[in-house]
């Protein structure tokens, strides 16, 4: 959703002006997978490639224990529009334990209908900008940096998968039921904000976010895909990007990515 107080003009269409340099990777954490990592960037290249804006996808598969990665611009943070509410609500459980009734009915809005004014008012429950920081640092989340503005906090695919692993894996971080409890929210958007990372799978979680800024579209999409054979094959995916001519653009390439993966991840 789009955030009060900020321009949102859009004056003219933005392309690349040359290509990008597609930086892949992998980071084991004590399985082996070549094949699946092979499969993956051979799938990603070409669609990073044809991307009008900057891309970065990244995957953790429960199935191999690693974290798959690439980038048509290395090195990139991505503000994170409202895919930050996730990190908002996991820092207030966190930092509270449980919500009010209050906080409840916020959570629900921010994170099912995207609610900037829900989203706004957790914000300060948090703590603001000193709050969503030091969410961040807890969950590990080095490369991502809290705004005043939360929606232009900056992040990483890799460091969104930190959040993600804590809520759909097991967290010393997040009971149970708090899992439990978001899990459920980003299994119940709006029918209409169910694009990006949910396509090419029937079964979903998942939160979004776009903006409409001077140097183009930032549309981002983050989430969980259960395997067909349960948790084991189960895996988390984040995918941001920028600089995109139109909102659809940006869609059609997350969609393109997250396509690709489900094909050779969910089998």
């Amino acid at each position: 959703m789009l955030i009060p107080g900020l321009n949102r003009s859009r004056n003219a269409s933005v392309k690349l002006s040359s290509p990008l340099k597609i930086v892949q990777k992998v980071v084991s954490n004590g399985s082996s997978s070549t094949d699946s990592n092979t499969q993956l960037q051979e799938a990603w290249k070409p669609i990073l490639q044809q991307a009008d804006g900057h891309v970065a996808i990244a995957v953790y598969s429960n199935q191999t224990k690693k974290t798959y990665t690439a980038s048509n611009a290395a090195n990139h943070s991505y503000r994170m529009a409202s895919t930050v509410k996730v990190s908002i609500l996991v820092g207030l459980l966190m930092k509270q334990g449980t919500l009010n009734s209050s906080e409840q009915a916020n959570a629900q809005a921010m994170i099912e209908n995207s609610s900037n004014t829900a989203a706004s008012a957790l914000f300060v429950e948090l703590g603001e900008k000193s709050g969503l920081q030091e969410t961040f640092d807890k969950l590990g989340m080095t490369d991502s940096k809290a705004h005043e503005e939360w929606g232009l906090s900056t992040t990483t695919p890799s460091d969104q998968l930190k959040l993600l692993n804590a809520i759909f894996y097991s967290s010393n971080l997040l009971s149970t039921s708090q899992q439990s409890y978001v899990r459920n929210l980003m299994q119940n958007v709006e029918s209409d904000q169910q694009w990006g990372i949910s396509a090419g799978s029937t079964n979903f979680y998942l939160k979004n976010g776009w903006l409409d800024e001077d140097d183009g579209w930032i549309i981002n999409s983050i989430g969980y895909i259960p395997g067909n054979n349960g948790a084991s094959d189960s895996y988390t995916i984040a995918v941001y990007t920028d600089d995109n001519s139109s909102m659809q653009n940006g869609e059609n390439t997350i969609e393109k990515l997250a396509k690709s993966t489900s094909k050779i991840l969910n089998k």
